[in-house]
């Protein structure tokens, strides 16, 4: 018959687990930076155009509109 693994140990292993999962997760955003800062640059610019573009087109058509 075995005997039941520590407290100690336990702990141990499942601070272990946590430190070696956060450790892949930055060595995949760091692996990946140039990735998502394009991917967050492109996004930004975009919707800048989108909120900023309606707003001039909506302006040229009622100019247009007055116009015609």
């Amino acid at each position: 018959m075995s005997t039941p693994p520590s407290l100690s140990d336990v702990m141990t292993n499942v601070l272990n687990a946590v430190v070696t999962v956060l450790y892949q997760i930055t060595k995949v955003i760091a692996d990946n930076a140039s990735v998502i800062a394009t991917i967050l640059v492109v996004g930004a610019v975009a919707f800048l155009a989108y909120r900023y573009g309606s707003r001039i087109f909506r302006g040229i058509t009622g100019w247009l509109r007055t116009l015609f």
